[in-house]
């Protein structure tokens, strides 16, 4: 990802985010997610993390139309996701649920999950303690560090 093309892909959180009522700090850091393959358009994922504590954690994520997060599982985290805007289809062990803005879905840990929209969407994540290191992708090529470029 080059780095226009990194600041093109925040302003699109940032913007997918106010559009959906959501007012963040001054200095709020957004996570730019291509796991590693460069292909942020179709597997991506932006993300503000708003709190990240031993107990509990709580971030924003932002689908582009027709982007998905793959397929993965955590050992440690136990996770509910709430769609703010859009639509999402959430594929827990080969099964699809709809998420709608209100719904909401708790995923246990050790689930295989993944979740694409095609309209675009935003998600509240309320979960345990997040950690990069927790994530284990079906696909082992993938890494789940985000993009990073010094402004």
């Amino acid at each position: 990802m080059t780095k226009k093309e990194f600041l093109k892909a925040q302003s699109y959180v940032k913007k997918a985010l106010k559009d959906a009522g959501i007012i963040l700090p001054k200095n709020a850091e957004i996570e730019i997610v291509d796991f590693g393959l460069n292909n942020f358009d179709k597997i991506g994922l932006g993300i503000y993390l708003k709190v990240n504590e031993p107990e509990y954690c709580s971030k924003w994520m932002v689908l582009k139309p027709g982007q998905t997060c793959p397929y993965h599982k955590h050992k440690k985290k136990k996770e509910t996701f709430f769609c703010i805007k859009g639509v999402v289809d959430l594929t827990v062990k080969d099964k699809i649920i709809k998420l709608k803005p209100g719904d909401s879905y708790t995923l246990k840990r050790g689930e295989y999950h993944t979740f694409t929209s095609k309209t675009g969407a935003v998600i509240e994540e309320v979960s345990t303690f997040d950690s990069n290191a927790d994530n284990y992708f079906k696909d082992k090529s993938i890494n789940r560090e985000p993009v990073k470029y010094w402004l």
